[in-house]
């Protein structure tokens, strides 16, 4: 199991400096990746947590796990990352 740091809107591994998303100066954030969220702004702030759920399955089968699995991990997981629980 991986260990983090992981993005605190959609749980991608943060493994690599460009995996980080920026602040509004640019500079790195690092709760949220570059996919969700740049230049100090979220790239998709209506995003609703289920949705959310349904565009990172697709990526954690892609790396083999099975989808009920990876769905199932997710419903578990994003309730308790920074950008859901602040704003469920």
């Amino acid at each position: 199991m991986e260990r983090g740091p992981f993005c605190q809107s959609c749980s991608m591994p943060l493994r690599k400096p460009e995996d980080f998303g920026t602040g509004a100066q640019g500079f790195r954030v690092n709760d949220y990746c570059c996919h969700c969220y740049a230049d100090g702004r979220f790239t998709d702030p209506a995003v609703t947590m289920e949705q959310m759920i349904a565009r990172c399955v697709p990526f954690m089968v892609q790396q083999g796990m099975p989808e009920p699995q990876a769905r199932g991990l997710l419903q578990q997981v994003m309730p308790m990352l920074k950008r859901w629980s602040a704003h469920p």
